[in-house]
């Protein structure tokens, strides 16, 4: 079947209008799938973006994560410092790391560590560890509020190792001096991102190191400190014994009158006992001639010669001065023991002690104080319950005490010694009828120095020592004083746990 003209026409024109809506229609897809296909490739360069950041935050959080580390840890100040250092340097791609240490605009050498390499880790280069200094102002005293950088325009430090800046910070050490932490690196910047984590990581590595010197000067003073405690127990040692020898130059007189007494009888007792020896060489002669005149001795001319030189009470007496010699040697050497035990330097150690003993010492050496005019009452007797103490000292705290009492009694008095069982330990009481005092010398009386003898007599420092004796023994004090009645010292001693 032919078409006609027109109906041909009408065909190829409806054909052109579908074809023309399918290019449209076409157009339209591929404008769909350009702009789908440009938003997948946004949305994937945003992805990588992201991800970049995440990486780099990461890696940031990382860093400051093992800085802080580093500072709480609680290994040598110097280790934190070189640990800072490359973790510095592997964070920020450096290819060199140093820290250093200025004073007053000069390079301290001695005070600096080695130089970190990437290539080669910590390494002992003088001439590398110079070359970065000498890009360092150190001469400026002035410290760095943030980090800064600069590029590098002398020739790099090595060929394999090209570097093109540096970026650096100082901060405070000690004292006068300052830290300085420099870092060579190929990038000629330092963004601005990685600033404001390195100024963080500074902030940390500066409140350690803060930290670590100030615990540093802490120890230095404890150990100041302990020295001067134990300069000061040394001297408080020397203060008691200086005081106790003082007493016993006091005392001298007496002791030396105590000694002397059975020295002095010793002696006439000797000097008789050489007139018995005398009589005892005539009675060896007379026998010898009458030997030799009639070859034999007679019993009636034994007995005439014996007689004669009074043998019998010879015999008799010499051994009475022989027994009288013993006991005054002993006599001597109990004053002796005595003044040995008192005037010896003890240990501070405290030990079960008995105060009746310790009385009874002191007494023996003070006695001479009390001889005449004074009469002494010691009540202390065994039953007086043992105390921890250190003998020697309570014994010098005793002296003193008799000794003050003595004074106290100028012409003559009653001194009394007595004790009294409590449940919490024993008093002592010491008590004289001597002058007494007023409230505000009894206020003074323990502080050092202080006497109511004329200048020449005591130094001053019997009472203040015999206190901190006492106070060093867990005892307490108390005095009664009243003037132109007497004075009572109580001392209370605790009890052995």
């Amino acid at each position: 079947m032919t078409l006609s003209k027109e109906e041909l026409e009408k065909r190829v024109s409806v054909l052109e209008r579908k074809a023309l809506r399918e290019k449209k229609a076409r157009q339209l897809a591929e404008n769909q799938l350009e702009k789908y296909s440009l938003d997948i490739y946004e949305a994937n360069q945003s992805l990588k973006a992201a991800l970049a950041g995440s990486e780099q935050k990461q890696l940031e959080l990382e860093y400051l994560a093992q800085t802080s580390n580093n500072v709480a840890s609680e290994i040598p100040l110097k280790d934190m410092v070189s640990n800072i250092v490359e973790l510095t340097a592997e964070f920020c791609s450096a290819n060199y790391g140093l820290f250093i240490i200025s004073e007053e605009g000069q390079w301290l050498t001695e005070k600096s560590p080695k130089v970190w390499s990437s290539q080669q880790g910590w390494q002992e280069n003088n001439e590398l560890k110079e070359s970065i200094v000498g890009l360092l102002p150190v001469s400026d005293t002035n410290l760095a509020e943030s980090w800064r950088s600069a590029q590098i325009d002398t020739p790099p430090l090595d060929e394999n190792t090209p570097v093109n800046s540096i970026f650096y910070t100082s901060f405070e050490w000690s004292g006068n001096k300052i830290g300085w932490l420099a870092f060579l690196r190929p990038d000629t910047e330092l963004q601005q991102e990685l600033e404001v984590i390195l100024n963080t990581a500074k902030e940390h590595l500066v409140s350690g190191i803060r930290r670590r010197l100030t615990d540093i000067r802490i120890l230095q003073r404890n150990v100041q400190l302990q020295d001067s405690l134990s300069s000061l127990e040394k001297a408080r040692r020397q203060l008691i014994q200086s005081e106790k020898m003082a007493s016993l130059g006091q005392l001298a007189a007496g002791v030396a009158h105590e000694i002397n007494n059975p020295i002095a009888f010793i002696r006439s007792n000797l000097e008789v006992l050489q007139d018995y020896l005398n009589d005892y060489k005539l009675l060896t002669s007379q026998m010898q001639a009458s030997f030799k005149k009639d070859n034999t001795l007679e019993v009636s001319q034994f007995t005439e010669i014996c007689k004669k030189v009074d043998l019998e009470y010879i015999e008799e007496d010499s051994e009475d001065l022989l027994q009288s010699n013993i006991e005054g040697l002993d006599r001597v050497k109990e004053i002796v023991d005595n003044l040995k035990g008192f005037s010896h330097s003890s240990d501070e150690t405290l030990v079960e002690t008995s105060l009746t003993k310790c009385i009874q010492a002191a007494l023996k050496i003070a006695g001479n104080m009390f001889k005449y005019e004074h009469k002494v009452v010691n009540n202390v007797t065994t039953e007086c319950p043992p105390i921890l103490g250190n003998f020697g000292q309570l014994q010098q705290v005793f002296v003193n005490l008799f000794v003050n009492a003595a004074h106290a009694m100028e012409k003559g008095g009653l001194l009394t010694i007595d004790f009294t069982k409590i449940k919490e330990g024993v008093v002592v009481h010491v008590k004289d009828s001597g002058s007494g005092m007023d409230e505000e010398t009894v206020s003074q009386l323990f502080t050092p120095f202080f006497t109511t003898k004329p200048v020449g007599i005591g130094t001053g420092l019997g009472l203040s020592v015999s206190y901190a004796i006492l106070e060093a023994h867990g005892a307490q004090v108390t005095v009664d004083s009243k003037l132109n009645v007497g004075t009572t010292f109580n001392i209370k001693f605790p009890q052995i746990d």
